[in-house]
């Protein structure tokens, strides 16, 4: 929602020339974008919607994509887009208690807004809710000032995958462990012996560095609209050894070519509430970046009736295995 927006309009003392505001949300207020640019606000995220919802039909360098550098931001007035996941926005307060003395925190209520302080508690001297509206919370906090730095990968968690091990930088889909769905993917399904590989919504690369480590011939890209999870798969490829391409991308908008395999372990959940468009999309696009053979393997929750929403795009389309709540689904021949 664009609720954090809205909250922050009725602060425009806020929104000025000297402003960075750090964080992901795409759904943008009416005349938002403009009002920003018009009083050049930097705009730093890590999320590839957001930053197209702000450039729309122009690009501007006030909108910086990748993830959030915050080396240079001394002096300026920054503002935190508290994102879903709580690591993610206590790394990021930290690394800009060594730049800044003070910043402002926005959050949705229902995605720990209240409790901002508490959170930030190991990372301020003093914690103040400004304001409360739109089922929102904005808060200003003073910084303990720290040293160390500013570098992503201290807050970086490892984990095993098979006989492979792999990092992910904070608010990355699984960070610090593997989820119980690729795990049931990389189980049941063997690796091709080559052709053209698909990871989309890689995270950080689970799924197509371990299908590249056990048949090496095989040509792998990953895609992701998270910047984090991008870094976080580039970092894996160069550690491992394994080579792959990565394409900043909402589900296949950005995407060339066709592929023999397509696996995904998409999304279903938008915050608290279920979303099933990544699925509805995919199964939709996918023949357009498919070979005449090619195959869609995703992995669903055992609940989600994915392999029926297959079936209107595909001949064939059927669940493969189930365990742990999760199943496997198998689609090909487009029609």
């Amino acid at each position: 929602m664009s609720n954090v927006y809205e909250l922050l309009q009725r602060h425009p003392m806020l929104l000025t020339a000297n402003t960075t505001i750090i964080g992901s949300e795409a759904h943008l207020p009416a005349g938002w974008a403009e009002h920003a640019a018009e009083h050049k606000v930097q705009v730093i995220t890590a999320d590839w919607l957001t930053a197209q919802a702000y450039q729309a039909d122009k690009e501007t360098p006030l909108v910086q994509f990748g993830v959030p550098d915050v080396a240079g931001l001394a002096g300026r007035l920054v503002i935190v887009l508290w994102p879903k996941a709580k690591a993610a926005g206590q790394a990021l307060v930290s690394m800009l208690s060594q730049q800044v003395d003070n910043c402002y925190v926005v959050a949705a209520n229902d995605a720990g807004g209240k409790s901002i302080g508490n959170a930030l508690k190991d990372f301020a001297s003093e914690s103040t809710k400004m304001d409360s509206a739109r089922h929102c919370s904005l808060w200003n906090i003073r910084l303990n000032k720290s040293e160390g730095t500013a570098n992503w990968l201290r807050f970086a968690s490892s984990f095993q995958a098979g006989e492979l091990s792999f990092m992910t930088l904070p608010g990355v889909f699984g960070h610090g462990k593997l989820d119980k769905g690729t795990a049931l993917l990389l189980e049941h399904v063997p690796a091709p012996a080559h052709g053209k590989l698909l990871d989309l919504g890689c995270g950080s690369g689970v799924i197509g560095l371990t299908m590249k480590s056990r048949s090496p011939a095989l040509d792998i890209t990953l895609t992701d609209v998270d910047a984090m999870a991008l870094r976080s798969a580039e970092l894996n490829s160069a550690r491992l050894g394994l080579s792959a391409e990565t394409i900043a991308s909402d589900g296949l908008a950005r995407v060339d070519g066709r592929f023999d395999y397509i696996f995904s372990n998409p999304p279903f959940h938008q915050g608290k509430r279920t979303d099933y468009e990544f699925a509805l999309r995919l199964f939709r696009d996918a023949k357009r970046h498919m070979t005449r053979d090619g195959q869609l393997w995703i992995v669903a929750n055992r609940h989600l009736a994915y392999e029926e929403w297959a079936s209107e795009a595909f001949r064939s389309a059927e669940v493969m295995v189930q365990s742990n709540g999760f199943k496997l689904i198998c689609a090909s021949d487009p029609k």
